[in-house]
């Protein structure tokens, strides 16, 4: 029987050299990211606050930031969630790059909050002056989507994941997070009725994946705090099967 070959074992030991290198590396890089999401404020040299809120820039900041800034507590202040002893942070991204950095892909989003890092928001180009989020295009953020409602949504993402933890946060349905964080950014009365009937008739606004809006979700939640009495508790307590709650809601004709 001949002799098997020598295995190459110096090439072996230099592969898992590098492996282990490489694998160093992205370790470094996955802390350096997550150090600076945490503590992003060397990045932004200036601030303003009102209440429990402070606005981060690295620019300096128009005249019309106090203005935004009370229109954003007077929000989420509505909030049986709102914790007036926490902090929110939020850091304006002056380039769609620096967006990019703490989102890690530009979906196209006015903001993120990162909940599962403690919550700090990240919001991106926009004019304050204006009062609006800048799209990828260029253009404004047009309607009701003012800068201080993506402010206002993107903080009641973080003051949800306080209240029920990360964990179950994540557990939630879409409708619950995305429709609540609406709920309290828009700070206005939703009109079940007419919603009912767009919802009914397949109106393009009412799909969040045509439209890029959470009207569909905001009415779900509208109906169960308003209409079926469910406190915000237990709204968030635990998932909720959108399907279910607008079966209900279509048969419903007295709102």
């Amino acid at each position: 029987m001949a002799d098997a070959p020598p295995s190459n074992v110096p090439g072996r030991r230099r592969w898992g050299r590098r492996v282990r290198r490489l694998g160093l590396v992205a370790a470094a890089v996955v802390a350096g990211w997550v150090a600076l999401a945490v503590h992003p404020q060397p990045l932004f040299a200036h601030s303003a606050q009102r209440a429990n809120v402070v606005l981060h820039a690295r620019e300096a900041l128009p005249p019309e930031t106090g203005a935004l800034l009370d229109d954003v507590v007077r929000r989420v202040a509505q909030s049986p969630l709102y914790d007036r002893g926490r902090t929110h942070h939020v850091f304006l991204c002056d380039t769609p790059a620096l967006f990019t950095v703490f989102a890690l892909w530009d979906r196209g989003v006015g903001g993120i909050a990162q909940v599962h890092l403690g919550g700090n928001v990240f919001i991106r180009p926009a004019s304050i002056a204006r009062g609006r989020v800048i799209r990828t295009s260029g253009a404004d953020t047009p309607g009701e989507r003012t800068l201080a409602y993506f402010v206002a949504h993107e903080i009641t993402h973080a003051m949800t994941a306080d209240r029920v933890g990360r964990r179950r946060y994540f557990g939630l349905s879409a409708f619950q997070q995305e429709g609540y964080a609406d709920y309290v950014a828009f700070a206005r009365p939703v009109d079940l009725a007419r919603r009912r009937e767009e919802l009914v008739a397949g109106a393009r606004d009412m799909s969040p994946k045509l439209s890029g809006l959470y009207l569909r979700h905001e009415l779900l939640v509208a109906y169960l705090l308003e209409r079926r009495g469910l406190s915000v508790d237990e709204l968030l307590g635990q998932p909720i099967e959108a399907a279910a709650v607008e079966r209900d809601l279509r048969a419903r004709t007295d709102l």
